[in-house]
């Protein structure tokens, strides 16, 4: 879990507490203390001594026990007492064996009481999540802000930076400390669970070195990038393992044809900013298969849902405002609809 106090982080969000409940009942379940073998071994000690000291002395089973744990915790009240020969061989046996470990095991529960608690601090906990995360390497303005978005919707983020703390506590973000092009950093935290894979790393090469790293351990899930350079993009979707475009050319669009049409930058804004509508693609249903867009177009607007465009086999978009495209099975239509 990322903590830290610094204000350029992801607004605070509080989960459901349905929510909450999971996230914590599966940390409970994923991550246990240290120390659990040599207790296991001191409880096999204490019950097989208690039962040796029930057969010497000729007491009963509880009496045994409790003398047996008396005796491992170093107490000794004195009330019960070996007085055979057989009965104090056990107790010289217990107390050699018995009390060494059982500080073997307190120790170890501390040490892992205090290794967890570093570890939160420095970002290093846990490498196993949720299924269905979403990935985001790097820790960027960019990554913070798509952070922000996905906690708002109610999704569970894994960050990897290298970087001291993300300024931020929320239950469905966790924060693992490291290089995010770093292979062996990746596969600890099994990707090919994740949902979706966001890249925001600042520099071209480093950026890259993640996206085919990523494709090698989890072939099949989905890298989205935005690349400084026009370059970078090309040689991403080349390789099929992103979709991507370029941040810097996307911008000089924007300004560009924002000298013209003021409104565009706006627009473009609301698209994905708007936490009243959703931006989906959707798999044309049953009866507009071999439909014309520009029918289903018409039919969806009546279920306050406007399509913008056509995404065709090849990933290519269209908007496609003629009437002369029909839909194919294996095109998706992006769709804005109301959340409401």
């Amino acid at each position: 879990m990322a903590r830290g106090g610094a204000p350029s982080g992801p607004d605070r969000t509080a989960m459901p507490w349905g929510a909450v409940l999971r996230d914590v009942l599966w940390r409970v379940r994923s991550r246990g203390f240290g120390g659990g073998r040599p207790l296991l071994l001191i409880l096999v000690v204490i019950l097989g001594g208690a039962w040796l000291f029930m057969r010497a002395e000729g007491v009963s089973y509880f009496r045994a026990v409790y003398w047996a744990v008396t005796t491992a915790s170093t107490v000794g009240y004195g009330d019960v007492v070996p007085t055979t020969l057989p009965a104090r061989l056990v107790a010289m046996g217990m107390m050699v064996l018995a009390v060494p470990l059982l500080g073997l095991g307190l120790a170890s529960i501390a040490s892992g009481l205090v290794e967890g608690r570093l570890r939160s601090v420095l970002g290093m906990t846990g490498r196993s999540f949720p299924p269905g995360y979403t990935l985001v390497l790097d820790w960027p303005p960019s990554a913070q802000a798509a952070v922000a978005d996905i906690l708002r919707r109610r999704r569970q983020a894994v960050v990897v930076a290298d970087v001291d703390h993300l300024g931020q506590d929320n239950p469905g973000l966790h924060f693992v400390h490291g290089d995010p092009t770093d292979e062996q950093i990746l596969a600890s935290i099994r990707p090919e669970t994740a949902r979706v894979a966001l890249l925001c790393h600042q520099r071209d090469g480093d950026l890259l070195a993640a996206a085919i790293a990523l494709h090698r351990l989890a072939p099949a899930l989905p890298l989205m990038a935005a690349p400084a350079r026009a370059s970078t993009a090309q040689a991403l979707r080349e390789l099929g393992i992103a979709v991507s475009f370029p941040s810097g050319e996307f911008l000089g669009y924007v300004l560009a044809r924002g000298s013209e049409t003021p409104h565009a930058g706006a627009f473009l804004w609301q698209l994905v900013a708007d936490d009243t509508h959703q931006l989906r693609e959707r798999a044309p249903g049953p009866a507009e298969v071999g439909r014309r867009v520009d029918a289903v177009r018409a039919e969806r607007a009546v279920r306050d849902e406007l399509v913008l465009g056509v995404c065709g086999n090849a990933g290519d978009l269209r908007f496609d405002l003629s009437s002369d495209r029909v839909l194919a099975a294996d095109d998706r239509l992006l769709v804005l609809s109301s959340m409401r």
